[in-house]
């Protein structure tokens, strides 16, 4: 695939950003994705451009998989850099349009009034009130939104997306973010997964972006395709057998949480705290994204009939 460009990020998990595709065509190049917004991240992906012989002047189009910091964060840097960037063309899904637009939308698809819910006064304080996870966001991965002017083109589930040489389907698959996309190439069969299916590791999760109900609705879904390779967000190419282990060794993690958690509560009802820290011993991590985590495996197991909620307290059925 000399026309499809595989630019790595230098670490594979958080706060690193996120890897970068792009493709060439007759009009030039097509990004996905653009990384970290913090301005030591976007000169080391326009290094990795020029050691391509790729030009950022010749990108037309941007792709966004969905509207998180260490995705999109670098968008208001190309936006300053490039010559004209009214001249491009930015595709991202509707549902994390909104997102894109105001950046301030996060705090509802990473729930932080749930967060704050469940803070302790002098925490909280601390904290700064724990408002705007985007704060949090500065000085690791700046997020940045887009200009009102841009020219926006939305996708929904089950589109066809011609890229270049390539068509892709668009596949919705909540969970991490409520609009998450992946990118399944229908004639060579590879998949660009986002934060769905990475190397190693999980991505974290949270209720009013999908949850565990909804980040396991979107592996069962890919696991239907025939993939021979993924090109995931975070880490590296793989293929093959891998894909198959790597679905389940991510849907195992997620279940075993819910056997923890019935299990934990075979000793009593217990508070949403005491359950966060079965998994979490940081305090930071306890707050996110330990609740966001916790609650959408309460979630799941109350629809599922297996719990029970009164009065703050968290009891087995």
């Amino acid at each position: 695939m000399k026309d499809f460009y595989f630019i790595k990020a230098d670490k594979p998990m958080w706060p690193a950003s996120a890897n970068v595709f792009s493709i060439r065509d007759n009009n030039g190049l097509i990004l996905i994705d653009v990384g970290c917004g913090l301005r030591k991240y976007v000169k080391k992906l326009y290094q990795k451009f020029d050691n391509l012989n790729l030009n950022i002047n010749d990108i037309h189009t941007i792709v966004i998989s969905h509207a998180h910091p260490d995705h999109m964060g670098g968008i208001n840097w190309l936006f300053k850099d490039l010559k004209d960037y009214r001249k491009l063309t930015i595709i991202i899904n509707e549902i994390e349009k909104p997102s894109a637009l105001n950046i301030d939308l996060l705090n509802e698809s990473f729930d932080i009034e749930l967060i704050r819910k469940y803070l302790w006064t002098k925490l909280k304080e601390r904290l700064g009130g724990f408002n705007d996870i985007n704060d949090s966001f500065r000085m690791l991965c700046a997020m940045s939104q887009l200009p009102e002017d841009t020219d926006i083109r939305t996708i929904k589930d089950n589109d066809i997306l011609k890229l270049g040489s390539y068509t892709f389907k668009v596949i919705t698959t909540p969970g991490h973010a409520p609009g998450h996309t992946s990118f399944y190439e229908i004639n060579k069969r590879f998949l660009l997964s986002g934060d769905l299916i990475g190397e190693k590791g999980t991505a974290w999760y949270s209720p009013s972006s999908g949850g565990a109900i909804g980040y396991l609705k979107s592996l069962h879904r890919i696991e239907k395709l025939k993939i021979k390779n993924i090109y995931p967000s975070h880490g590296n190419k793989f293929s093959d057998g891998k894909i198959k282990n790597r679905i389940e060794e991510i849907r195992s993690k997620i279940r075993i949480k819910d056997e923890i958690i019935l299990k934990e509560l075979e000793n009593g009802p217990k508070k949403l705290l005491n359950l966060v820290k079965l998994f979490y011993k940081a305090q930071y991590s306890q707050i996110f994204p330990g609740i966001a985590i916790v609650e959408s495996h309460l979630i799941k197991l109350e629809n599922e009939g297996k719990i029970q909620r009164q009065n703050g307290l968290i009891r087995k059925l």
